[in-house]
């Protein structure tokens, strides 16, 4: 199928679970070329695309598909896609066990969304890990989250400073870190009965749309760096509307929403609930009419389509509509046709096509244009869990009738 014939593909549970299945095969399968491994400022070669990694990329991976899982296995643990896709997750973290665990940054700790969803359902649910393994992942869990609270640098006003494998970022603030790091944070502090964290993490997603929406249109900036003289004053870079860097927004407040279950009348829920509002309402009329996409620079109609972006533009506003953070009518019809867009990006092997590589902050537009397009993934990872969230939306709507 050619992404012009994208408004006719049709969704069905069935149709959905056998695109998941061949999108996790190339997922696992994935192995990257030598150009895209890149030596740490520890010294470790860091690899950006091979699935068996600790780094972001492989994080995200993780994230769709054990939020796969714990859809799949919630009405029978053996249910053959929740088992198949368990024991990958499983492998995946007793390989890094045996590795030894990396070092800390804000992106290293993106595997902590997964883990901390996986020890939750065994404390409900049973049977996901053995004691042994219990033992060491809350000991990991526990030793991060302290890192997070009380070691990780923060910026000028308090930030999480956005450190990577390879640069400080000193005094700069990313989008990326409220997936990355301020969620795992809150998801460990409720694992862990620690409020503190879930105060840091609400604390953390107010500073940064401080700083990083855009008031004109709703949407994101990628970055923001303080002069560092204790001002509040910086500036965003390119002020670069990535469609990436936003749709970690679009992900993280309904799942962080969901999470922590503030009352309606909270001033923390009420501001992200609007901020979320005004970052969706802004991707209204933006999706290109021929692929269903939205451009890597959401506001830019030079810039190419992207899919991770898109992918994880849908899989927050479903999972919004299905909370009831966003209005079904006005915003399910645009999540629908973006779906439908991710999905016809999809190779008959599996692997999912227009997904740009990672990058760090831009600056200048043309940055943004010319980021190379691969097979990574998070790539993958973004369209299971748009696909898992339908999955959602569907089961809720057959509950309610």
């Amino acid at each position: 199928m050619t992404v012009s014939h994208y408004s006719s593909i049709e969704l069905t549970s069935e149709s959905v679970d056998d695109l998941v299945s061949r999108i996790t095969t190339a997922l696992v399968n994935l192995q990257g070329p030598e150009q895209y491994k890149y030596k740490a400022r520890d010294g470790r070669i860091v690899d950006s695309i091979s699935w068996n990694f600790w780094e972001w990329q492989q994080a995200i991976g993780l994230y769709g598909l054990v939020n796969y899982y714990a859809l799949k296995s919630a009405t029978n643990p053996n249910d053959p896609h929740a088992v198949t896709t368990l024991r990958l997750v499983k492998d995946w973290y007793a390989a890094r066990a045996a590795e030894g665990c990396t070092t800390k940054n804000i992106n290293t700790m993106a595997v902590f969304l997964s883990l901390v969803t996986l020890m939750d359902l065994d404390n409900t649910r049973g049977g996901v890990f053995t004691p042994v393994e219990r033992e060491t992942y809350l000991g990991w869990i526990d030793e991060w989250g302290e890192w997070a609270m009380n070691d990780l640098d923060r910026t000028e006003m308090g930030g999480f400073q956005h450190i990577t494998f390879r640069l400080v970022n000193e005094n700069q603030l990313w989008d990326d870190t409220l997936m990355m790091t301020v969620l795992s944070l809150a998801k460990i502090g409720k694992l862990l009965n620690r409020p503190q964290y879930i105060e840091e993490a609400k604390f953390q997603f107010l500073l940064h749309a401080q700083y990083l929406m855009d008031t004109k249109t709703g949407l994101w900036y990628h970055g923001w760096e303080f002069t560092g003289d204790g001002s509040g004053s910086g500036h965003n870079y390119a002020e670069a509307l990535w469609a990436r860097g936003n749709c970690w927004i679009t992900l993280a407040i309904p799942d962080f929403l969901e999470l922590v279950k503030l009352e309606p009348s909270d001033p923390v829920y009420r501001m992200l609930v609007g901020t979320l509002t005004r970052q969706v309402n802004g991707m209204f009329g933006r999706q290109d009419p021929a692929t269903g996409l939205w451009r890597t620079l959401v506001d830019d109609d030079g810039s190419y389509v992207e899919t991770s972006g898109s992918a994880g533009f849908v899989g927050g506003i479903l999972m919004a509509v299905r909370l009831g953070l966003l209005d079904r009518a006005k915003y399910l019809p645009m999540a629908l046709a973006g779906l439908k867009g991710c999905i016809a990006q999809v190779q008959p092997n599996g692997e999912v096509a227009n997904v740009s590589k990672g990058t760090p902050v831009g600056l200048d537009l043309d940055f943004y244009r010319t980021i190379p397009k691969l097979t990574v993934p998070y790539g993958q990872s973004l369209v299971i869990l748009a696909l898992g969230e339908w999955l959602r939306l569907q089961e809720a709507d057959a509950a309610e009738k």
